[in-house]
């Protein structure tokens, strides 16, 4: 085995780049275009897993990881679908083990300035939600439409702008929370929740914006 594959990438003391409810996010330290999205601590599905007592599969069988779990499996469903990974999701680099613990690696966007991305929820602040980022959104939503894709939690902090090339990109909320998930089979189901999240996503763009 290589040795490269052997080393524990060391994250403590280094600032993390973003950090969510079930997950923390941090610049690789020997790669650039690379993110590792490491398991939070305080997670709500790492207690769950912790508790006493029967629990969902999901929980008993992958405990603070369900939601790599569900990210995967969409994965693997839209590349087996499409033949191909769709523009609008990061690419996807493995797992490595950190001093923090298990660590998802992840494509890092940069936004057109080189630096990493901003998201709309970013942009909306700075008042910087125009009509090329509005033609973009709908393309956006139009490629999860065709692609088959089931999201969740379509925020405007989970999607950035990406400057190479022009395009927005969701790095958070593929998957689906719910045991039965009817919109894996229906794809009336899929396209109907997905119109409300842009309504939704539209309507949180306008009141994060500067007021006059």
């Amino acid at each position: 085995m290589s040795r490269v594959a052997e080393q524990t990438i060391l994250l403590s003391g280094l600032p993390p780049l973003a950090e969510g409810q079930e997950s923390v996010v941090y610049q690789h330290p020997g790669f650039f275009d690379v993110l590792l999205k490491v398991p939070h601590r305080e997670s709500r599905h790492l207690r769950n897993a912790s508790k006493p007592g029967l629990k969902r599969y999901a929980i008993w069988r992958y405990r603070g990881l369900i939601n790599w779990y569900r990210e995967y499996e969409e994965y693997l469903a839209l590349i087996a679908r499409n033949g191909a990974l769709p523009a609008f999701l990061p690419r996807l680099f493995g797992f490595s083990s950190t001093d923090l613990g298990p660590a998802f690696m992840v494509e890092k966007i940069v936004g057109p300035d080189g630096n990493a991305a901003p998201t709309l929820l970013d942009l909306a602040r700075a008042g910087r939600i125009d009509a090329h980022i509005l033609r973009l959104l709908d393309e956006l939503f139009d490629q999860i439409a065709e692609s088959g894709a089931v999201t969740q939690d379509l925020n405007p902090g989970n999607i950035v702008w990406s400057g190479d090339p022009d395009r927005l990109v969701l790095i958070e909320g593929l998957g689906d929370r719910v045991l039965i998930r009817l919109r894996v089979f229906s794809k009336r189901a899929r396209l109907r929740k997905l119109a409300r999240d842009k309504e939704k996503l539209l309507a949180e763009l306008r009141d994060f914006a500067p007021k006059a």
